[in-house]
């Protein structure tokens, strides 16, 4: 870094110009990251002479920034009406929110206060930063026309990445009565408990299921203590049955000289008479 010279950082913009095809624009932000290095290495005293990219020029044979476009609103809206959900909730935050590239992928549900898109990060080739500048770590106001899309989008189509996919796939599994170890060799997961502990996922409407099989099997319980345990005899007319027989019952229990022989009820019956032993 000490032997890098002014000479050395315009040679290199010049190769990369010449391999890339960068426009001067390209290039000028090219320059003020080589520049930055050297500011940071100053500070952090692994170098203390002059920036050697302070002077340097950008090549005068670089292609010149192509012209420039901007949407209106009646293009605008041609787009939104020919995209599908998720493609069209993109092109609306940056057509009516105007979030650059990285803050779109950064973005997050909780952003999303209904009125306001708070900027908090940028993404750019999978490397999460803060928003480009201190002023662009703000907030920006949704209109209704964004603000039907986005609870649109919320409301039908949920995402939670890519790897929910995954995780998705193996609690499906375990819902369907695979074993854990099939899982993770469906997975390639080199340890168990990798599937066990991160990926199988307990669904809601399997809890329910679960509670709600205890519940029948309750209910049949219930039903095969009842069947065997009751037992309806119908004897004679309540009228014809007196007191005293029940009272001088030998067993004390009533009604028992009515079972030993059973030619003397004959016509008498006690309808509604139950006995449940």
């Amino acid at each position: 870094m000490r032997e890098f010279r002014t000479v050395d950082a315009s040679r290199m913009l010049r190769a990369i110009a010449k391999k890339k095809d960068l426009t001067k624009t390209t290039l000028q932000h090219i320059k003020s990251v080589l520049s930055t290095v050297f500011v940071y290495a100053k500070n952090e005293g692994a170098f203390d002479g002059t920036n050697p990219v302070d002077r340097v020029l950008i090549p005068m044979l670089a292609r010149e920034p192509g012209q420039t476009h901007a949407y209106d609103l009646d293009q605008v809206l041609q787009i939104l009406n020919l995209l599908p959900l998720l493609a069209k909730t993109l092109v609306a935050i940056a057509a009516f929110a105007g979030l650059r590239q990285g803050e779109l992928r950064g973005l997050d549900w909780t952003d999303y206060t209904g009125s306001e898109l708070a900027i908090n990060r940028s993404i750019w080739m999978s490397v999460v930063n803060l928003p480009k500048t201190r002023a662009s770590r703000d907030t920006v106001p949704v209109i209704p026309a964004l603000a039907e899309i986005l609870d649109k989008y919320r409301t039908h189509l949920p995402w939670y990445g890519w790897h929910a996919f995954r995780r998705g796939l193996a609690s499906n599994l375990y819902a369907l009565g695979a074993q854990d170890k099939v899982v993770q060799r469906i997975l390639r997961h080199s340890k168990p408990h990798v599937t066990r502990e991160r990926y199988i996922k307990v669904f809601d409407r399997t809890v329910l299921e679960a509670v709600e099989k205890v519940q029948a099997r309750i209910e049949e319980l219930r039903q095969a203590k009842v069947g065997p345990q009751q037992l309806q005899l119908k004897f004679g007319d309540p009228s014809s049955l007196r007191a005293t027989d029940i009272a001088e019952s030998p067993t004390g229990r009533g009604l028992s000289h009515f079972s030993t022989d059973w030619s003397t009820v004959g016509h008498h019956s006690i309808s509604g008479s139950v006995v449940s032993c």
